[in-house]
This record gives structure tokens, C-alpha cells and sequence, in this order.
């Protein structure tokens, strides 16, 4: 990136950065030739060999540090962040890389500037020393990091990271191409009410920090204040004779329309949010949509300096909190903390998963952006909270996002050479290229800046603090989890009517209701643990010592505090749920309630509570340790599904992961009641299979989710050939056919009646006649081979199938061959285009636990050996008639009695322990109807039998011992004189047989 000088902000020209890569490929040429040259290796390196490995063993330090190349001083220093570190250890000494660095607060602009400068010397080059907050921005080689490392002012320092426009989200809109209506943003936030009342927007700025803007679209034209181009230098700041301004990605032309487009070119059909405002378009991301984190930050720091009143950004990177330095989740908090401008933030999309909120999203006092569809909820990709601080302060779990807007399928303005696939074009025959219709949390920001405008112009004088906070309780709430939805969409009548309203004296509570996920509001009679979050009071005036007080008979399980200061901004108490160890089995059911702020014996705020505390329904294994580690398709894909299980007191668990790749164990499997294979990659070994199978005779269910299947590469994205030898005994086979492939990849097809799909009448298929396939491949079914069942065929001849299910000794399969089909994007899709994929759902969620008891846990305690141990396990079932454990010793003793009952699900038992080792426990649990239920479990009984001390001399002597032994073999092989060898004597060296060649892997 080029950047020219600027003497405001000392800024400089970057310097000319070497690929430091290419030393790696070097290296790594290096290696490649290694074999050839330890063949040439002659005695005396392997006299120098034998001598370092000696002293090594006699080292006080187990360890060989070595260093970076042409790193001076390549120590760890604990102000240098490990990203950093990290890439300064791939980095040649004249290399640069960009960096960031953090001072003290109130370390002005010119300090920063004089002590660097002054001090670092050689190798550093500032790019910006920033006014707005105390960090500079500079390029600098791995030595000069150190040196600035070592100045005392200096507090943090770090990589200066790339971030992004939100990412468009997998999901493709249907809505339009399944005549649905479109409705326009101002209709869901109740804009056009201020709109009839004469408020636009006028005189009120809206800085857009994106890629840019096509200042000369129609619906843009007179409506830019001002261009500054931090990537480029191709600003314009002169509106006089009209700002000339460009987009080179598409991104910025869309947010800044959704701020202020006219409509002019369609019109005035539609609009942005507030057609009257002046717009300051700021360039911080390139033609790619990436901009470097200090430049977003300059960005920022411009709009204070150019005394805007809002700014929207739909940008963002993956947050978790740590010592990095992070200038524009800074610069963004510090604006807002500057009393005058809002910021308004995309929340990300990368849902449904929680703790997925982007930064800088994640701070605290900027207005945090969801998207929903339209009014009808909030759309599966929005990034969901909470926000976890562990070391930026207050710590503690917090609630985000703030609020929602519309953020699927909106129709905006669109740069005419934008990219066709990520702007598609809306009534092109009409229009032409001037618009789009697209999705995700980049536009619901700038909608919500929109609404801002409208609020200011109306409310003069309005703060940061009171936009949000009127903006938050304005909101249309949506009954959703806080952690989702916030406290709802943005309704521009209901805040502007709550400012008259309340004189602007205003107290929030958030969450609006707890408890929220990633917990959610079902909780286990066991097994739940719940940590406390911070609940956020956002205030307009100080109340003081403010009560806290809990109504209904939630009161029996919430724990907070007594009363917390309410003072005018953010304060903050905890609230936690606590489900005591040993309660009746008759505690079960919904508790409901409200927690309320009290100050003068009246309420200012208040949180709803609203749980229902269940029994333990089973738990689902999913298996990670057979995804491959670029394609780890994990519960977080499909939210919805595992809500509808957990509302059933179902957990889910993960097998492992991609990277450790356990290996299945029937044990493992044995501590579950269904196990789940999800579009996994990797190979299953014979004796995976095999307990795989075991478990479903024994009473499992196993549910297993095909992928895609490419005809023209003849090639499948899941292991195919694993899943076919796990569904052999049941007469399912995984055909290589795909299905489901629409007009783009992010589009599937439905398969109907018309399209000649046939539906069993099955438990599995109730309210099921059409599914939505983003992406699959068929099954095969033998009826006379397991009794097994084709539920949902594509085809009339019922020769390839959807969904089959089969029964396997005691156990049961569920087969579905599109995973995606329960992915909570996918499920949105399916719903938009009248399809029943939430429907199959929820039939699975009801029918995938097998009826038999369902053993929680397995706990053993105990004291020392030669003294009683207790053995405890929770079972839940409503007709149990017998629990038995039989106990194996590690010295092969099998110890078998009743177990006793109390609380109506909780057995013990005792045995003596006589000595340590592995001890086997085994659940037998059986109920009236004669299921049984098999639950291992293995305890490792560890037996201290020497003193700590004692233990660590012996190793040391044995150490010491060995490295002597080591230093006298190497003096008795190279230190003595030796004949010259005999010409039948050849260097000791390894056999190798295969020819050099890789062991073959299954």
C-alpha cells in the first residue's frame, strides 16, 4: 500500500517490503537435499554429533532455542503479541513487517512521533501516529520491534492485522424467486412514520468507512460532503464543485446508499433510510475489500476530525480477547466516548454459532448490528454473542448484539462493474446495472445509521448514549435469545416517540430476558453449569445505589447481587443460575419471573426470566475426529436442531477433534444414545466400524449424514467408502449420484411432488412433502435386509431416496444423504421457498433418542487405598425396573450388586479399593418394557508410592548416569586412534526395503 506523506498525522510512505517468503522456499529446498548430504557426512561432524548430545543430556535445560535469522535478539518479550512473534520469526532482518504499537493513555500524537523516532533508529518507519488514541502504526524489522520493545513507554505491541467487509454469507436468498413480496426496510422499522413527518436526515453527516462509493450513480449524486481515500491517496475533500469519489469493490457503494440513496434512478420506489443526509465516504479497504486494522482506525480518527455525527461500518475480523492491540475497536470506543458520534457496527456473519460477534462489533459502547429477515426473525448467518473480556475490562460475558435490522435480501444501490455473483442484480430489465438485492450484517448497519440520522435531525443535541440506549428500548422485540436478537429490530416511530416520552431520561437493562445462550433457556436437573454474566444497565442519569429484586419462582435458582450504582453510561452486576446437585425429580418444570431495578421503591428497568428445568433426555455424539481440518462441520452449523434436542433435555457432545482423531471406541459410544457421522472425510478403521456397530445392536441410534457427490468428477466430498461399509448391515448404501446442485453454489433445488418425489407415511415424515437440497448425493435401500426403509424418494420408481431409516439388533438408522439439510441456513432457504426441512427437523429431534434409560454420568470418589470407594450414576427413565453395576479390578475382579436408589434417579454404591489401576464400570439399567441400557466407563486410581522428591533425584541420577554412558560410547567409538575400516565394512545406517517409498494408508 502506497500512502503519500501527510504532516497532521506524521505519517509515511511505506517501505519497500521483500518477499521474506522466498527464504523459506529456500530453506526448504535445503531439506529436500538433506538426505543426500548425511550421506556425506564424515566422522568428525559425528564426533561434534555425540558431543552435543552429551552435553545437551547434562544441560540444566531441556530445550535448544534457535534463532531467528539475522534477529539480533530473538528473546520473547512479553509486550511483543504472539501473532507478532510469529511472524517475525518467518521474517529475514531486512524484511519489515506492519505493526502496531500501544502507549500509555494521554500520550499525545507528537510524544509518540519524538520517542520513536528518537529512539528506535534504523528500521522502523511510522506510517501514522494517531491523535484520536495513544498508538502508532509503523513498518518495522524484527530488531527494530525489539528495540521499540525495550522503550519504557511502550506498553503493547502487535501485528497490524487485516481485516474485512463482513463476508457474504453462504446463505442465498429465495425470496423473490418464490414470489414473495418484497418489503422495503422503511416499512419493518416504521421509518416512513418520521419520514410523513418531514425528517430525512438533513444536515446530519454520515461518515461510511467501506471500499469507496460510484459518487456519480443517480441515487448518490450531490449527496457526498467529502472522499478520502486511505488506501489510494485519491481524495477529494472540496464539495463545491462536487466530490469525486470511486468504488473499486461494490461494497461501499451499496452500505452508502442504504445511508442515503435518493432512489432517483428507480424512481423514488425505494430509498435509504435517510435521504436527506450528507455522506463522508472514507476508503479504508482495498479492491478486495481487506484494509489493514490501523488504516480502518485512521478512517475513524478523520470522521471525529471532520466532526461527523454518525459513522457505519460493515467491516470487521475474528475477535478474542486478548493483550493484541486493536486500533479500531480503540478508535471506535473512543469516538463515541468523544460525546458527539454514533458508531454503528456490523455484528459479523458467521452464525449461528455463539461467541461469534466480529470486532470491532465487540465494543462495548458502539451500537452492535444484527440482521433479521424482514420482521420474522433473525436470519441464521448473523453473528451471534455473547462477548467473552478476560483481559480488556470490565471481564465478564456480555450481551451482544444490541439491536437488528434488515439484512436479507434488501434491494440497494449497486457499482456498476460490481461483482455480478456477490451483488446479483435486482429488475435488471428496468434498471439495468444500477441495483442489487443482497444480504448479510453489512447492510442492517448502515440501515440502522440511517435511522440514527433521522433521530438526530429530529432530537437535536442527541448523545451516543441516548441513541442507543432509545434505539435498544424502541426495539421491536422478536422473542428471540438476547444473544441473537439483541433487544430487537429497530423501530424508528417507537424510539422517537419514547425521547418525547421520557424527557430523554432513560435506563436499560441487558440482556432483555436470561437465560441466554449458548446455554439457552433449558436447563438439566443435572449436568448443567452455568456461568455468571455480566448484565450491562445503560443509563441517561444517575440513580445511585440501586436495589436488585426478583419476583416469581425463578427467585429459587437466579443468583446476583443485592443492589448495584447506577451511574450515568454503563455499569454492571452479575446474574447466574444455579441448579443445586440433589433436587427431587418433582422440581421439574418452567420458571418464570423478572429480575427489576429499584430505585424509590419504582422499577427503571427490568430483565424477564424464563427457564424450564427438565430431566436429562440422552445425549448425541457427534463425531469430529473423522472431519478433515478444513471442513469441521460441527453443531454450531445446525443451531436449530440442537435447540429442538436440548428442548427435549438432550445434549449434544463432541467426539473429539480433527486434529487429535481419537479413534471410536464402543466405551466411548457406550456413554451416549445417539451417535452422530456429519459429512465427515476421513477413513474408519475395521474396529471403528465395529463398535460403531456394536453400539447400535446394544440400543444406539445411529444418524449419519451423507454429503455431496460431484458426477462430473466422480468424486465425493465424505467418505464414501467408510459410510457404506458402516450402513452394509442395514441395507443402505450411499449411491454415487448428486442431487441437489442449483444456479450457483450457494443455491440447492426442491424436491417436490411435481418434481416426482414420493413420501413414506412415517413418525420421520409427518408434515413432510417437499425438502430444500442445498447439496447431496442419493441412497440406495434394501428392503429385505434389515427391514430396511426408503422414507423420501426423488423419483416415482422409488429407486433413490432422501431419507431411509433402518432397525439393527436393539438400535436403530436414520439416514440422510445431504447433510445440509439440517443447517440453519439451509433450513431458512427451505422455509422462504415452502419446503419442509424444519418439519423432517423436528421429527428427528422426537424420534432419534431410543426409548431405554439414560444414564447421565458415572462419577467414582474415594479416599485411600484399602478404604471404601462410592460409586455414583444418574438415571433417568420413567418405568425403570433394575440398575446393576458389575465392577472390574485391575487385577481382573469382577465385582457385581444392586445399586441404591434416591431422588427417584440417582443409584450409588460401594466397593473396597485394594490397590490402584484401571477399574471398568459397567451400568446395566433396565426398564418394564425390558430395554436395557449399557453404559462403560473407565477410572484410573493413581497410587503415589514414592516421595515427589525422592522421585525427582532418582530421575536426575538416571539422567546423569546416561549422559555419561552416552560421552564414554562416543569416545570409545571417534575419540581413540583406529585402523582404517575393512572394505567389507560399510557405515552403521538404516535398512531401508521399500525403495524409499511411503508406507501405504488405507
Amino acid at each position: 500500500m502506497s500512502i503519500g506523506s501527510i504532516s497532521r498525522s506524521h505519517r509515511a510512505a511505506s517501505p519497500k517490503i521483500p518477499p521474506s517468503r522466498q527464504g523459506l522456499i529456500e530453506d526448504s529446498r535445503s531439506r529436500a537435499r538433506a538426505p543426500t548430504i548425511r550421506r556425506m557426512i564424515d566422522l568428525n561432524r559425528k564426533r561434534i554429533i555425540a558431543t552435543v548430545l552429551a552435553a545437551m543430556l547434562l544441560s540444566p535445560f531441556w530445550a535448544i532455542a534457535i534463532p531467528v535469522q539475522g534477529r539480533t535478539n530473538p528473546a520473547t518479550n512479553a509486550k511483543i503479541g504472539p501473532m507478532l512473534e510469529k511472524e517475525m520469526s518467518m521474517t529475514a532482518s531486512d524484511d519489515s513487517v506492519p505493526i502496531v504499537a500501544k502507549f500509555p493513555e494521554h500520550t499525545t500524537s507528537l510524544e509518540m512521533f519524538s520517542i520513536v523516532t528518537g529512539i528506535v533508529g534504523k528500521g522502523l518507519t511510522i506510517r501514522h501516529s494517531f491523535s484520536l488514541i495513544p498508538v502508532i502504526s509503523a513498518y518495522a524489522t524484527p530488531d527494530a520491534v525489539d528495540r521499540l520493545a525495550a522503550i519504557t513507554q511502550v506498553e503493547a505491541i502487535d501485528i497490524d492485522r487485516t481485516l474485512n467487509l463482513e463476508s457474504r454469507p453462504e446463505s442465498h436468498e429465495l425470496s423473490m424467486s418464490n414470489g414473495v413480496t418484497y418489503v422495503h426496510p422503511d416499512k419493518t422499522m416504521d421509518v416512513d412514520k418520521l419520514w410523513s413527518q418531514g425528517y430525512n436526515g438533513t444536515d446530519i453527516t454520515v461518515a461510511v468507512l467501506d471500499s469507496g462509493a460510484q459518487s456519480d450513480h443517480p441515487d448518490l449524486v450531490g449527496k457526498l460532503t467529502g472522499f478520502q481515500d486511505l488506501i489510494n491517496e485519491q481524495h477529494d475533500m472540496n464539495p463545491a464543485d462536487g466530490v469525486d469519489a470511486y468504488d473499486d469493490n461494490g461494497h461501499g457503494t451499496a452500505c452508502a446508499w442504504l445511508v442515503s440513496g435518493s432512489g432517483d434512478g428507480m424512481g423514488g420506489a425505494y430509498t435509504g433510510m435517510a435521504p436527506g443526509a450528507g455522506l463522508l465516504i472514507v476508503k479504508v479497504l482495498d479492491d478486495t475489500g481487506a484494509g489493514q486494522d490501523s488504516t480502518i482506525a485512521e478512517g475513524i480518527e478523520f470522521a471525529v476530525e471532520e466532526g461527523v455525527d454518525v459513522i457505519s461500518l460493515s467491516l470487521g475480523g475474528t475477535w478474542t480477547d486478548s493483550s493484541y492491540v486493536d486500533p479500531s475497536a480503540m478508535a471506535a470506543q473512543a469516538a463515541v466516548e468523544d460525546g458527539r458520534i454514533s458508531v454503528f457496527v456490523a455484528a459479523g456473519n458467521s452464525g449461528p454459532a455463539t461467541q461469534t460477534i466480529n470486532s470491532p462489533a465487540v465494543v462495548e459502547e458502539v451500537v452492535t448490528v444484527g440482521s433479521s429477515s424482514g420482521s420474522s426473525g433473525v436470519v441464521s448467518f448473523s453473528s451471534k454473542g455473547p462477548v467473552e473480556r478476560t483481559v480488556t475490562n470490565p471481564p465478564g460475558i456480555f450481551t451482544k448484539p444490541d439491536v437488528l435490522a434488515p439484512g436479507s435480501g434488501v434491494v440497494s444501490g449497486r457499482w456498476e462493474d460490481a461483482n455480478a455473483f456477490e451483488y446479483p442484480l435486482y429488475n435488471f430489465s428496468q434498471f439495468g446495472y444500477l441495483y442489487t438485492q443482497w444480504s448479510g450484517t453489512s447492510v442492517s448497519a448502515p440501515l440502522a445509521a440511517g435511522v440514527c440520522a433521522l433521530l438526530m435531525e429530529q432530537y437535536s443535541g442527541l448523545s451516543p448514549l441516548e441513541i442507543k440506549s432509545y434505539l435498544m428500548k424502541g426495539a421491536t422485540d422478536l422473542g428471540q435469545d438476547a444473544m441473537a436478537q439483541g433487544f430487537g429490530i429497530v423501530n424508528a416511530s417507537e424510539s422517537s416517540e419514547l425521547i418525547s416520552e421520557t424527557s430523554r431520561i432513560m435506563t436499560i437493562a441487558a440482556p432483555l430476558r436470561y437465560p441466554t445462550l449458548p446455554g439457552g433457556s433449558g436447563v438439566l436437573i443435572v449436568g448443567d453449569e452455568r456461568n455468571a454474566q455480566n448484565v450491562t444497565v445503560i443509563s441517561t442519569v444517575s440513580l445511585g445505589q440501586t436495589d436488585i429484586e426478583i419476583e416469581g419462582n425463578a427467585s429459587e435458582f437466579i443468583v446476583t447481587e443485592d443492589s448495584v450504582t447506577v451511574s450515568v453510561g454503563y455499569s454492571y452486576f452479575s446474574v447466574g443460575l444455579e441448579v443445586p446437585e440433589d433436587i427431587p425429580l418433582n422440581a421439574t418444570g418452567r420458571y418464570t419471573g423478572c429480575l427489576d431495578l429499584v430505585s424509590d421503591n419504582t422499577s427503571v428497568c427490568s430483565i424477564e426470566l424464563d427457564f424450564t428445568v427438565s430431566t436429562y433426555g440422552g445425549r448425541l455424539l457427534v463425531d469430529m475426529a473423522h472431519h478433515s481440518l478444513d471442513d469441521q462441520d460441527d453443531p454450531t452449523y445446525y443451531r436449530y436442531f440442537e435447540d429442538y434436542l436440548r428442548g427435549k433435555g438432550v445434549i449434544t457432545a463432541l467426539f473429539s477433534n480433527p486434529t487429535q482423531a481419537a479413534a471410536i471406541q464402543y466405551g466411548d459410544l457406550s456413554q451416549s444414545d445417539v451417535f452422530m457421522i456429519m459429512d465427515t472425510e476421513t477413513f474408519y478403521t475395521d474396529n471403528e466400524v465395529d463398535a460403531i456397530h456394536q453400539f447400535i445392536q446394544d440400543g444406539g441410534t445411529l444418524l449419519i449424514l451423507s454429503e455431496f457427490y460431484d458426477n462430473t468428477t466422480r468424486t465425493a466430498s465424505f467418505a464414501i467408502e467408510s459410510y457404506n461399509r458402516i450402513l452394509e448391515p442395514v441395507g443402505i448404501q450411499c449411491e454415487e449420484r448428486g442431487i441437489g446442485v442449483g444456479i450457483d453454489p450457494n443455491t440447492g433445488q426442491f424436491y417436490r411432488e411435481e418434481y416426482g418425489a414420493v413420501v413414506e407415511n412415517d413418525s420421520l415424515t409427518v408434515g413432510v412433502s417437499d425438502l430444500y437440497v442445498l447439496s447431496g448425493s442419493t441412497l440406495s435401500v434394501d428392503p429385505s435386509v434389515a427391514g430396511a426403509q426408503g422414507l423420501f424418494w426423488i423419483d416415482p420408481e422409488k429407486t433413490h431416496a432422501i431419507v431411509a431409516k433402518a432397525d439393527y439388533g436393539d438400535g436403530k438408522v436414520i439416514a440422510i444423504s445431504d447433510g445440509s439439510i439440517l443447517y440453519d441456513s439451509s433450513v431458512y432457504d427451505a422455509v422462504s421457498g415452502g419446503a419442509d426441512n424444519l418439519n423432517l427437523l423436528r421429527n428427528i429431534a422426537e424420534n432419534v433418542v431410543p426409548a431405554r434409560p439414560r444414564i447421565f454420568d458415572v462419577e467414582l470418589s474415594r479416599g485411600e487405598i484399602g478404604e471404601q470407594a462410592n460409586v455414583t450414576t444418574y438415571i433417568f427413565d420413567e418405568d425403570l425396573d433394575s440398575v446393576s453395576i458389575t465392577i472390574t479390578t485391575p487385577n481382573g475382579e469382577s465385582l457385581t450388586s444392586n445399586m441404591n436408589e434416591s431422588l427417584g434417579y440417582k443409584f450409588t454404591s460401594s466397593f473396597l479399593m485394594e490397590t490402584g489401576g484401571f477399574y471398568d464400570m459397567s451400568i446395566r439399567a433396565v426398564d418394564l418394557e425390558g430395554n436395557v441400557k449399557l453404559f462403560r466407563k473407565t477410572f484410573l486410581v493413581t497410587v503415589e508410592t514414592v516421595a515427589p522428591d525422592l522421585s525427582t533425584i532418582v530421575m536426575v541420577s538416571l539422567i546423569a548416569v546416561v549422559a555419561v554412558g552416552l560421552v564414554y560410547v562416543a569416545y570409545l567409538k571417534y575419540g581413540r586412534k583406529r585402523g582404517s575400516r575393512r572394505p567389507s565394512e560399510g557405515e552403521w545406517e538404516i535398512k531401508v526395503e521399500d525403495r524409499g517409498r511411503p508406507p501405504e494408508i488405507e
